[in-house]
């Protein structure tokens, strides 16, 4: 339980963190959508639905997907202030799509005040950029989806080459939704096994079993599905790679003569799991999540049991991604005798992970 608190203790001091993680070209979004809120709620009062649309720009920089990136930067803003709701991106895309407005985007007021009211938002986010020496040259404002009146604006430049180190989760072709991946995944875990030493009788003879400290790695892989932004399921499988040597048996014998001899037991586990967590964003290449999921144990007699997890991702780029995870399992993992009733193997239940995934 104590570890629970925890996982849930990092998960909320990520979201309340990911700023500080912001590189120059996502700070200044940040700050040009802070002016953008102070000039709103300057003219206006009250709480906020807010849409937010793709940045129009020339059609180079519709394929590169930058007029997007700067308004999904731009959204991490009003998303976090308690004044706006921001409507799902998933419900301006679709509405984008059904307009034939994907790819050009949204370019005069009065089409984004009708589209917003399709969504229920009675303020919309949006602009226009251009490139120039170097710099993309954004202007934003808010407009009034009821009106069409333009509420506040602003204007930045952002460094080529900055914007393209922040933004680049955004920039490129693998969706946000409806994303699909393929993953590696190696466990550790350290195992104190502090059982007693106990004896069992067996074939005429008795087996003294010595429980032992052991350490276990485990390697697999998977597939992951994102049937929304936040939300990610993992499917799971690993295995023991490695000799985990948890008891050391003592066999003595009494026939045809008298003697013993020692044999070692390993591990050796195959398992199943599926999950269920949420994802969110640090910064634009720096994602956490948390989940709780159910193991399958293939090998051994042991019930299926759940665990959770929470751990931190780094993107280079969005269809690479390489992972830490703490998991927890909040069934222990026991195997017993098949003489009695004695534990011989017991699992630490706090295992860490690294992991590699692409996403398409």
């Amino acid at each position: 339980m104590k570890l629970l608190k925890c996982l849930v203790l990092f998960s909320v001091i990520s979201c309340l963190c990911g700023d500080l993680y912001a590189g120059p070209a996502s700070s200044k979004l940040s700050a040009l959508a802070e002016s953008l809120i102070k000039g709103y709620e300057s003219k206006t009062e009250g709480k906020a639905t807010l849409a937010v649309f793709p940045f129009a720009s020339e059609e180079k920089l519709q394929k590169q997907r930058v007029g997007f990136a700067v308004s999904e930067l731009m959204s991490h803003r009003f998303v976090a202030h308690p004044n706006f709701t921001v409507v799902e991106r998933g419900e301006i895309n679709r509405l984008l799509s059904e307009q034939k407005l994907q790819s050009s985007g949204v370019t005069d007021s009065a089409t984004a005040a009708k589209l917003g009211q399709m969504v229920g938002a009675n303020a919309l986010l949006m602009g226009n950029l251009n490139k120039v020496d170097g710099l993309y040259q954004v202007n934003a404002r808010i407009v009034n989806a009821e009106t069409g009146e333009i509420v506040a604006s602003g204007y930045t430049e952002l460094p080529v080459d900055a914007f393209a180190d922040d933004a680049g989760v955004y920039t490129n072709l693998v969706p946000q939704e409806q994303t699909l991946g393929i993953y590696g995944v190696f466990n550790y875990r350290h195992n104190a096994n502090n059982l007693q030493t106990f004896t069992d009788s067996q074939w005429g003879g008795q087996v003294v079993n010595n429980p032992r400290a052991f350490t276990s790695m485990m390697a697999g892989g998977g597939l992951l599905y994102r049937p929304h932004r936040r939300i990610q399921i993992n499917a799971e499988v690993v295995t023991n790679i490695g000799d985990g040597e948890y008891v050391e048996q003592v066999y003595y014998y009494s026939s045809p003569t008298p003697g013993y001899f020692v044999d070692k037991r390993k591990t050796k586990m195959t398992s199943a799991s599926l999950m269920t967590s949420y994802v969110a964003p640090l910064s634009a290449k720096w994602n956490y999540n948390a989940g709780m999921g159910v193991q399958f144990l293939v090998s051994g007699d042991v019930p299926p049991g759940l665990f959770a997890k929470a751990g931190i991702e780094f993107r280079p780029q969005s269809r690479i991604g390489f992972g830490v995870n703490l998991k927890y399992e909040f069934k222990t993992v026991e195997f017993r005798s098949e003489w009695s009733d004695n534990v011989m193997m017991r699992m630490n239940p706090l295992s860490f992970e690294t992991v590699l995934s692409m996403y398409f």
